[in-house]
C-alpha cells in the first residue's frame, strides 16, 4: 500500500446532480463547526518532563546518539513521551540499531499510556503493512483510540477504511462522519474523503452522517476535556492536575502520508 496521499476525487457529476448534496454539506459543516467550537481540536498537551527538552534539542540538532541516550534514560523511568521517541528512533535506526519488532513493542507500551502519536503510528503500521503484514482489526483499534483522543489524521484514516471497506463493511455514513470530523481541522485529504463519501449517499444517510459526526465530536470533547484545577482545601493534595504527558504530540516526529485507495 502506497504511503502517498489518497487520490483526488473523480470528475464530479453535473451540477444538477450535486447541488443538493453540496448544500447539505455546507449546512452540515456549519452546524458541526458551531458545535466543534465548544472545544479545541488538539492532540494533547505536554507536561514538562525533566530532560525531555534536552533530548529533543539533541535530536533536532542531529546528535542522534546523544538524543537516543537521553530519551532511553527517560524511557527507563517510564516517561510515556520518551518511550514513544525511543520507539520512533528504534523504528528508523536513528542513534541506535534499527529494530522494527522492538519499535512496535515500545509503541504499544506508549499507547498503553495514552500517547496519541504512538496510537496513530500503530494504526498506520497495521493499516499500511509496512513493518508487519496488514492487520485491519488492529489498525482500526489504534486509529479509533487516537481519533477519540483528538487526532484528526487518525479520524481521516478511519474515514478511508469505512469508505473503501478495509477490514470493515463499507459504511458511507461512518466514512463521511469521520472525514467531516477530520475536515474541521483543515485536513485537505479528509475533505476529499468526505466529498467522495457523500456522492452516493441518500438524503436520509446524509442526515444520519451529520448526526454521527456530532456524536463523535461530543465524545472527543469529553475525552479531551481539560482537568479541573486542584482544590485549595488540601483534599486533593498530592494529586496532579496537569494533563497526561502521554497525550502530547506537538513534539512528535512527522508521520507518513495516508494510503491510496
Amino acid at each position: 500500500m502506497s504511503a502517498s496521499g489518497p487520490q483526488g476525487p473523480q470528475q464530479p457529476p453535473p451540477l444538477y446532480r450535486t447541488a443538493f448534496p453540496l448544500v447539505l454539506v455546507a449546512i452540515a459543516g456549519l452546524l458541526i463547526g458551531l458545535f466543534a467550537r465548544q472545544f479545541h481540536w488538539h492532540e494533547g498537551t505536554a507536561t514538562p518532563q525533566g530532560g525531555i527538552e534536552a533530548a529533543k534539542q539533541a535530536f533536532q540538532s542531529g546528535n542522534e546518539q546523544r538524543a537516543f541516550a537521553l530519551f532511553k534514560n527517560l524511557a527507563d523511568q517510564n516517561k510515556p513521551d520518551a518511550i514513544y521517541w525511543v520507539a520512533h528512533m528504534t523504528e528508523l535506526g536513528l542513534g541506535t540499531d534499527r529494530d522494527p519488532k522492538k519499535a512496535i513493542e515500545l509503541y504499544k507500551k506508549a499507547a498503553g499510556q495514552d500517547v496519541v502519536p504512538a496510537e496513530l503510528r500503530l494504526g498506520q503500521i497495521y493499516l499500511n503493512g509496512d513493518l508487519v503484514p496488514p492487520d485491519y482489526a488492529q489498525a482500526k483499534t489504534y486509529l479509533e483510540k487516537a481519533a477519540y483522543h483528538g487526532n484528526p489524521r487518525a479520524a481521516m484514516l478511519l474515514g478511508q477504511m469505512y469508505r473503501i471497506g478495509l477490514g470493515v463493511a463499507p459504511d458511507l455514513v461512518k466514512a463521511y462522519a469521520w472525514s467531516e470530523v477530520s475536515t474541521l481541522e483543515g485536513n485537505s485529504f479528509a475533505t476529499r474523503e468526505r466529498d467522495a463519501s457523500i456522492r452516493n449517499m441518500s438524503p436520509g444517510d446524509q442526515q444520519a452522517a451529520v448526526e454521527q459526526a456530532k456524536k463523535i465530536l461530543d465524545q472527543i470533547k469529553q475525552n479531551t476535556k481539560p482537568p479541573k484545577p486542584p482544590q485549595s482545601n488540601g483534599s486533593s493534595a498530592g494529586q496532579s492536575s496537569a494533563p497526561s504527558p502521554a497525550q502530547s504530540s506537538a513534539s512528535s516526529p512527522p508521520q507518513p502520508n495516508p494510503p491510496k485507495k
